[in-house]
């Protein structure tokens, strides 16, 4: 079962991979031994920094604070999301959620938090902050290898930027909507068994029970009406024979996700199928990736806030000199920090506070817009080796600056904007997310929602969070993380 994506399939053959370099081919005919599902076309052999062995996402929930200075001077004044780490708060809904994922034994990425699903609430004052801190296999923390910007001397002796070593000119998160989750760890023991399980063509779905898909962001739509699968189709998903598309009422139902991969790309993916209820159902095609990617605003918005350490928090002061493997084209030195406050982090990792920023995703702000839905969020790390030019009869650069509609910030792709072709990831995983409730449908259904999911919270106390953030968090003022 093809969950997540990385550079060697198996913990046990890693060594082995590496040691050998072996071509994306034979590290896909690994893979088709031991999985059943879509195939990947992920480059999984990404060479200059270590191998990804486990994640830790936090989100925390904030909102949009002032002004904080930042930078050598601490004179560049950037807004600032105040997002709040709190263990427990029983009166509302989760203000800090953390999720890990660790490579097993047999070389797949399981949950190993009892905590599956990031539970949100869609609200016009209320963002979240999203961290990812990845690790090696030896419990390192690895983030900064992605943000390097070495100088090499030149034939005259000058320290110039080592633009072909990089790891920042090429890497970049993109967020989007995915069709997959993860397996929990079973030392787990959760209470329901199926919970543990991956879910295949989990495209987003309401939070009715049973659950149905949302067919907007599912089914592939020509003239108003759901396109039916061919044999050459490799993705479909089961649907009754009069399925209407727009009404969102095709029940997700994990064993005829299953059998719509077994029969997708074969000739019976025409046939209508009798599935065990006694009901018909024939298979229809997926939206494209693509255009999902462009409909993705819809569910959510997210903005880079990466700061320079990647690895500091957003305001932080410098009591001691800190090297980051930036080295000084003037001194020959590495960078020192001794006094600085850090910033956002800024193209070519310049120090100057009108330089463009620039995008990695290892920190983030996320404000979901639809809400009572749930859906995998899928975060990947493309390795860019693309180049292209931000004018014509320029020298080429690095294809993650050159979008030529945003030249206003940088030339920079937004979160959801991967482009075709860019098909090198360094990693690939879904988030599960649940959207439990939304401000627009007034404090009586809103809180009601939330206590589906949370039955304690007290109704009072989580409208202030939703509406007055500023107001609610002040009993927290020494918990803030600064994005």
């Amino acid at each position: 079962m093809l969950h997540i994506s990385f550079k060697n399939a198996a913990a046990t053959l890693g060594f082995m991979i590496l040691a050998s370099a072996c071509s994306n081919e034979q590290v896909d005919d690994f893979f088709k031994k031991i999985i059943q599902a879509p195939p990947s076309s992920i480059e999984r052999d990404v060479k200059g920094h270590d191998q990804i062995y486990s994640v830790h996402a936090i989100l925390r929930m904030g909102y949009k604070g002032g002004l904080i200075g930042v930078g050598p001077n601490g004179d560049d004044s950037v807004t600032v999301y105040n997002t709040y780490h709190v263990a427990t708060d029983s009166t509302v809904v989760p203000i800090t959620q953390e999720i890990d994922i660790v490579k097993d034994d047999n070389g797949e990425m399981t949950v190993t938090t009892s905590r599956q699903q990031f539970d949100v609430v869609a609200a016009p004052n209320i963002y979240y902050g999203l961290e990812l801190r990845y690790y090696d296999q030896n419990g390192m923390l690895i983030n900064h290898q992605f943000s390097a910007y070495p100088f090499i001397k030149d034939k005259d002796g000058v320290s110039v930027p080592d633009e072909n070593t990089s790891t920042l000119m090429m890497h970049q998160h993109f967020f989007g909507i995915g069709n997959t989750t993860l397996a929990a760890d079973d030392s787990l023991k959760l209470n329901s068994s199926a919970a543990q399980q991956g879910l295949q063509l989990a495209y987003p779905r309401t939070l009715t029970q049973p659950a149905t898909y949302i067919d907007r962001y599912t089914f592939r739509e020509d003239g108003g009406q759901a396109v039916a699968a061919t044999k050459f189709s490799a993705t479909n998903i089961f649907a009754p024979s009069n399925f209407g598309y727009g009404q969102n009422n095709v029940v997700y139902n994990p064993e005829l996700a299953w059998k719509a991969i077994e029969r997708s790309g074969k000739p019976e993916a025409t046939q209508p199928y009798t599935a065990d209820d006694g009901k018909t159902y024939n298979l229809f095609r997926v939206i494209d990736m693509m255009e999902l990617n462009k409909l993705t605003p819809e569910v959510f918005t997210y903005e880079y806030r990466d700061t320079d350490p990647v690895e500091e928090e957003l305001g932080k002061l410098f009591v001691d000199s800190y090297n980051d493997d930036f080295t000084d084209p003037d001194t020959d030195a590495p960078r020192q920090r001794y006094g600085e406050t850090v910033g956002l982090l800024r193209q070519a990792r310049s120090l100057d506070a009108g330089a463009p920023l620039d995008r990695l995703g290892f920190k983030g702000v996320l404000q979901f817009k639809l809400a009572h839905i749930c859906f995998s969020l899928q975060v990947k790390i493309c390795n860019i080796l693309n180049k292209g030019q931000q004018h014509v009869g320029e020298p080429e650069k690095p294809a993650k600056y050159v979008n030529a509609a945003n030249s206003e910030n940088g030339y920079l792709w937004d979160f959801n904007q991967i482009q075709s072709g860019w098909d090198s990831f360094d990693i690939d995983y879904p988030l599960p997310v649940r959207v439990i409730a939304d401000v627009k449908d007034g404090q009586e259904k809103c809180v009601a929602d939330a206590k589906r999911f949370y039955p304690s919270i007290d109704a009072a106390q989580l409208w202030m969070l939703l509406t007055q953030p500023s107001s609610f968090f002040y009993k927290h003022r020494r918990s803030v993380v600064a994005m």
